[in-house]
């Protein structure tokens, strides 16, 4: 298993994993279709430049894949990670593949001093299998805000 930052050498893997992410469970997807060319213009704008996305390589093939983002407090000088997405494609799972993107975030929270990282779990029983083994961390239910400022069309 290697593991690798989305780049623009790698961003076809990575739209031929979410194409297989997207056939396999489409329930699970934000999106309804994988927006091949809006993903290549990600890839290089400056404004998710801050956003990491980790890929999860087996024999050359995408499995899987983590991304976060850093972001902090002025107030109290807080320095925070949320994890956007988590994704291992079925055949892969229950082989520690999560586990070690989880590490390659907590690697990368280390070298930049972050306090703490969150995110919005799935409540599957999967999910809580998984995440009530991380050690230091709890499980919470917690009311969210999400104001839309834009239609879901753009």
């Amino acid at each position: 298993m290697t593991f690798e930052r989305l780049n623009q050498n790698n961003v076809e893997e990575y739209i031929a994993y979410l194409k297989a992410a997207m056939k396999e469970e489409p329930e699970k997807m934000t999106a309804e279709r994988v927006d091949e060319q809006g993903i290549r213009n990600r890839v290089s704008d400056s404004f998710f430049a801050r956003t990491t996305s980790v890929l999860a390589k087996e024999d050359g093939k995408v499995v899987g894949r983590i991304e976060y983002h850093f972001y902090g407090c002025i107030q109290d000088g807080y320095r925070m990670a949320y994890v956007d997405w988590v994704y291992v494609l079925k055949a892969y799972r229950h082989r520690g593949i999560a586990q070690m993107l989880f590490a390659e975030l907590e690697k990368d929270c280390e070298r930049n001093n972050i306090d703490q990282y969150y995110l919005i779990r799935a409540t599957n029983e999967e999910a809580d299998r998984f995440y009530g083994n991380f050690e230091r961390a709890e499980l919470q239910d917690a009311p969210i805000l999400r104001k839309y400022l834009k239609t879901q069309e753009g």
